[in-house]
């Protein structure tokens, strides 16, 4: 008996998935509000904030800890605060920031902060490539941690406000991380942040000031005080003694390594708006 012998092939030619139509991607979203930017370089430009819910480092200072989870619902002050449901679709984030711009403008500059943005990453590439096709400018705030998400939105966004996160701070090591994000920022406008605390050390600036050093040297690099010990709500004036010791320390040691070296504080707490 003759057996006929098949000859197998395999399928090499490459089929796209379809992508999800945007109103499909969602994301967690806890308010949305229009006011000063109060860190770093362009402390005191108005700025429509897009915060995101959800953040998965541990830093002991954490300002916005209201954001760092997810809540049913999101906050938008479009001249009246209005509760609106979560997780939101693109248009309804699109329209909401677009909706604050309007209230409260002339503002062109939305800034992406959280939480942590980056950890949506697919909502957030949607809603910032809809709010720059209407003309906005896109400050992103990150720790630094989401390496993929930065490299998914790096060309819809303007302007990258890294805080590099110390080990001090979060109980944890995110130095190779920290290495390989901020080779992903070069060629972009952007500058580091480190928040200094009464239990930074001197050795963690200096290393975060080397890493910078080594994806570009003239990148501005802000050591910003800790707001609650800086301004005298915490811990009292011994810790707020170290941490002026610090940042004058941290300063002339970092300088070794970079070219523009800041001490800048948060002044939106000095101002006292959110």
């Amino acid at each position: 008996m003759r057996v006929e012998k098949r000859v197998y092939k395999i399928n090499t030619e490459y089929v796209p998935r379809p992508e999800p139509r945007v109103e499909a991607i969602t994301g967690y979203v806890s308010e949305i509000f229009c006011s000063v930017q109060g860190e770093g370089i362009y402390m005191g430009e108005r700025q429509v904030f897009f915060r995101t819910a959800g953040c998965t480092a541990t830093c002991n200072w954490c300002d916005t800890p209201a954001s760092k989870v997810e809540h049913k619902r999101c906050a938008v002050h479009a001249g009246k605060r209005t509760p609106v449901d979560n997780p939101l679709s693109v248009p309804q984030a699109v329209n909401a920031t677009l909706a604050v711009a309007d209230a409260f403008g002339p503002v062109r500059t939305v800034s992406l902060t959280g939480g942590e943005p980056l950890e949506q990453k697919e909502f957030l590439l949607e809603v910032t490539k809809s709010l720059r096709g209407q003309g906005a400018k896109i400050y992103l705030e990150t720790s630094g941690l989401e390496v993929e998400g930065l490299r998914l939105l790096r060309p819809f966004v303007d302007v990258v406000s890294m805080d590099m996160k110390m080990p001090s701070a979060t109980g944890e090591s995110h130095w190779e991380t920290h290495e390989k994000f901020v080779k992903w920022l070069v060629g972009k406008e952007f500058f580091v942040k480190v928040v200094v605390d009464d239990n930074t050390k001197i050795e963690e600036i200096e290393r975060a000031a080397k890493i910078l050093a080594v994806a570009d040297r003239s990148a501005p690099f802000i050591l910003q005080p800790e707001s609650a010990i800086f301004l005298g709500s915490s811990k009292g004036v011994e810790a707020r003694r170290k941490i002026s010791s610090l940042l004058d320390q941290g300063q002339r040691v970092a300088m070794k390594n970079l070219f523009d070296v800041r001490v800048i504080p948060q002044c939106h707490k000095v101002l006292k708006v959110r």
